[in-house]
């Protein structure tokens, strides 16, 4: 949701009166199961291995000769083990497209089938038959621990905490704990490879957020992630083989569903904060006792406590185990029940916890708000929508802007306490946090009332560049990006900046989007939208009814061109029709996994480029789908490819690699965009009354079949299959398979030659074209439906036909048309109606 590539989550706020914001490094309190498994090391137990291999999904291990080396068990059953000896791994990638993007991150070339490397030691957890397996192979012998497999397990362990930063062995508790007797459940491997840098490799029932790496990972539960600064990430995620080749995969397992969330939260100081959440969720499975959280890591908990709800009756709070190791560790966050949960219970769990990594004071009462999905203890943001209430406490005169809609504020001595409520289920929560001036203003056609808050104080970042533009100090930082500052020019300061002068602009842009949004995609749940500033100065994001704006939006044309930013000013334009449009696209329809995610960020590029469309006229949106066209197209510095060779959108996040490192803001962004622009062109009727009124009903049934849920891909493609017109319908079967696989799912990008040339026809005003149009440079099945053209005269250009292609061809064409003159020339694709490379 943000205009920079999108963040992924973790955790929470702070804690109690009585707690000190300096946590011990780490805050757990009892669970004996946990205690073992944590404080397992191999026992004596070893079984010798001999031409040994390990099967498991995409992966097989070839174990040539060593031993396994068993953990102590936990709970009766042995999890872990260590192997020393020689072994290898093979990784055999179930589809085309995780085979080449394995290929582009392992630094493999265009024949690259596996990945496979040796190795001399090796980590497993598991909760499935490894055991079993094993014993069929050789029998277990018993003897003294071996001190080098303590050695190799201990490396591991530092490794985990401080390369991966994830805690496995909560992974290994919630199976133990939720499904004592499982025997189907994950096999995780940790290997360091000979050529390739230390990786998990895992297959888990529960897919890849079950092991802590965050949110919006879906069900697909085989993977190989690397823990390395430059090269690290999902290597490897998919379905199982068996799932690649039916055509289907099982849901996604989840343990809860969260109903609603109360958060209390105080800011004591500028950036101290403490709170407590309760959390109320249902149980979707028997026997829960262990449920993650995600929680900011410097959020220190301090207690937690619960209660099953029980009609009519007063909740009956028992403490409650709870796990969080050291803060730059694996400080994932969990509870554990005493006794197993009963499936459909209604849970109440309260959490109280601390920390003062939330905000950044960036000056005269500007903050930045830093860890936006992870401010309170949560069951998974962005993939399980709630209702909130939140109450905040903070120094007079501050405020706080929050999700919801404000129901109460007073004074309490010297704090200021405000209370919200959201007026529909949300997927996450957030505020924002200074001293604001208001502006509110409602816009009659959607009903919408829009604010803007902007800060009226001068924020650290523009004293730096005051200092620095008159001699007097050097830069301290407050951007990523120094260079800026190597492109102001000389001469006097800014001065003090005043955003408020701009906020009539910003409230402008906001009723526009209201207004044209609201007409094309229909309402949204909510009565309001706060727009506010941040003092981040390139960052824009958007959580429901509540927008951040990058500083440098609130700053003018001129104010920017002494910054040496003239070349952000279509990212100011563009940035707020954007981020309102989040409120539809992420907020009113959530994307269901990181592979969605261009349904949200996509959808939020055209929807930017049809205000500029209806404020600009159409000129604008044409230039919009250039630049972005340039954008898919080029190679930036420091790729070693177009974006567009990248990937797939459907890569997601991934698409960011070190070889790649800016095609995910290309092509979940620009080209995502262009997708949904494509269609808009397919469906448009230009001498209709409402020439897009056919797109305009498509995108209100998917916002009215989806509202209030989370889409796939796949989703969005049935709803465009309910509105098939015959320039769609290129496979004559009314499905859209042949536009998602090669605009969605694939890579191609076509070019187009022709070669056509008007001829007179017997009539007065009847015309020929005739010649050839070539297709190059795709696959045997590449399919696309290319405009033919005339220009009629400067700026006029007719489309007379459709032209059907598949793969590389040339077709011939003959075409007689009626024209009221005689065209200039005939061509194709004039307006890059098809997305192609020229």
């Amino acid at each position: 949701m943000s205009r920079l590539r999108h963040l992924f989550l973790l955790a929470p706020v702070a804690v109690a009166a009585a707690v000190s914001m300096t946590a011990p490094a780490a805050a757990t309190t009892s669970d004996p199961t946990y205690t073992a498994i944590r404080s397992a090391r191999p026992d004596g137990r070893r079984l010798p291995v001999h031409n040994l291999v390990l099967e498991r999904d995409a992966f097989r291990f070839q174990l040539d000769s060593g031993a396994f080396h068993f953990l102590s068990p936990a709970e009766g059953r042995t999890f872990g083990a260590v192997f020393i000896g020689q072994g290898s791994y093979r990784l055999t990638p179930a589809t085309r497209s995780e085979r080449k993007h394995l290929a582009l991150v392992s630094g493999g070339g265009d024949d690259f089938e596996t990945l496979s490397d040796s190795f001399q030691d090796m980590v497993l957890f598991f909760a499935d038959d490894t055991v079993a397996e094993l014993q069929q192979h050789a029998a277990i012998e018993s003897g003294s621990p071996d001190p080098q497999a303590a050695q190799v397990l201990a490396k591991w362990l530092e490794r985990q905490k401080k390369d991966f930063q994830l805690n496995v062995h909560l992974r290994v508790l919630r199976d133990l704990v939720n499904n004592p007797k499982l025997t189907s459940g994950s096999f995780l491997a940790l290997v360091n490879g000979a050529k390739h840098p230390p990786a998990l490799a895992a297959v888990d029932p529960d897919g890849a957020e079950a092991l802590g790496f965050g949110g919006r990972l879906g069900g697909e539960d085989v993977l190989f992630f690397v823990a390395e600064p430059n090269r690290g990430g999902f290597w490897y995620h998919c379905d199982r083989q068996g799932e690649v080749k039916r055509g289907k995969a099982l849901p996604e397992r989840r343990l809860t569903d969260a109903l609603d969330y109360r958060i209390e939260t105080e800011i004591a100081r500028d950036t101290d904060l403490k709170g407590t959440a309760t959390l109320r969720f249902k149980t979707l499975v028997p026997g829960v006792r262990f449920v993650p959280l995600h929680l900011l890591s410097t959020l220190r908990i301090s207690e937690a406590s619960f209660a099953v709800e029980a009609a009519g009756a007063e909740p009956a709070w028992t403490p409650l185990p709870f796990i969080q190791e050291a803060e730059k560790e694996d400080a994932n966050a969990a509870v554990v029940f005493p006794e197993p949960l009963a499936k459909g219970a209604t849970v109440l769990v309260r959490v109280s916890y601390a920390g003062d990594k939330v905000l950044e004071d960036g000056g005269d009462k500007n903050y930045y708000v830093g860890a936006r999905a992870s401010w309170y203890p949560n069951l998974g943001i962005f993939s399980d929508m709630a209702q909130f209430e939140m109450v905040y406490r903070v120094p007079a005169g501050n405020e706080v802007i929050s999700v919801g809609k404000k129901t109460g504020d007073r004074t309490e001595g010297n704090q200021v306490v405000t209370t919200w409520k959201t007026d529909a289920p949300a997927q996450v929560a957030g505020f924002n946090y200074g001293k604001f001036k208001k502006l509110e203003q409602v816009d009659a056609t959607s009903g919408l009332t829009v604010q803007v808050f902007t800060n009226p104080g001068t924020p650290d970042i523009i004293r730096e560049i005051n200092s620095f533009l008159s001699g007097e100090g050097g830069f301290r930082g407050g951007y990523d990006n120094e260079s800026l500052f190597e492109a102001v020019e000389d001469g006097p300061s800014l001065g003090k900046v005043n955003t408020a002068r701009l906020a009539d602009a910003t409230m402008a842009d906001g009723l526009n989007s209201a207004r044209l949004f609201a007409s094309w995609f229909g309402p949204v749940p909510q009565q309001h939208v706060a727009i506010t500033q941040q003092s981040d100065g390139f960052f824009g994001q958007s959580w429901p009814t509540l927008i951040f704006m990058p500083y440098i939006s609130f700053l003018d044309g001129t104010q920017r061109q002494r910054l040496g930013l003239e070349s952000a000013g279509d990212f100011v334009d563009n940035v707020g029709y954007h981020e309102f449009a989040h409120q539809w696209w992420g907020h009113l329809v959530g994307a269901a996994t990181y592979r969605d995610q261009w349904l949200e960020e996509g959808f939020s590029e055209f929807s930017a480029a049809l205000a500029l469309q209806h404020t600009q006229g159409w000129p604008a949106y044409e230039k919009f789908w250039r630049d972005a066209r340039k954008n898919i197209l080029d190679k930036f510095p420091g790729n070693d490819r177009p974006h567009w060779q990248a990937g797939p959108i459907t890569l997601g996040y991934r698409l960011y690699t070190q070889r790649t490192p800016s095609a995910g803001q290309a092509l979940i962004y620009s080209k995502g965009g262009y997708v949904l622009h494509m269609l808009r062109l397919l469906l448009r009727e230009p001498a209709a009354p409402e020439p897009d009124a056919r797109f305009i009903a498509m995108m209100k049934d998917y916002t009215t079949t989806y509202g209030g849920k989370l889409a796939t891909t796949a989703d969005f493609q049935k709803v465009v299959e309910r509105h098939m017109v015959p320039a769609l319908n290129a496979t004559g079967d009314g499905k859209m398979d042949w536009f998602f696989q090669e605009w969605v799912h694939g890579t191609d990008l076509p070019r187009y030659v022709a070669d056509l040339k008007v001829e007179k026809g017997d009539g007065a005003d009847q015309y020929r074209v005739v010649g050839q149009v070539k297709q190059e440079g795709v696959g045997p099945d590449f399919r696309a439906v290319v405009p033919l053209q005339v220009e009629l005269g400067k700026n006029e250009i007719a489309t007379i036909g459709l032209v059907p292609l598949v793969g590389e061809t040339s077709l011939a064409i003959d075409v007689k048309v009626k024209l009221p003159k005689k065209p200039k020339k005939a061509l194709v694709n004039a307006h890059g109606e098809v997305l192609a490379r020229d």
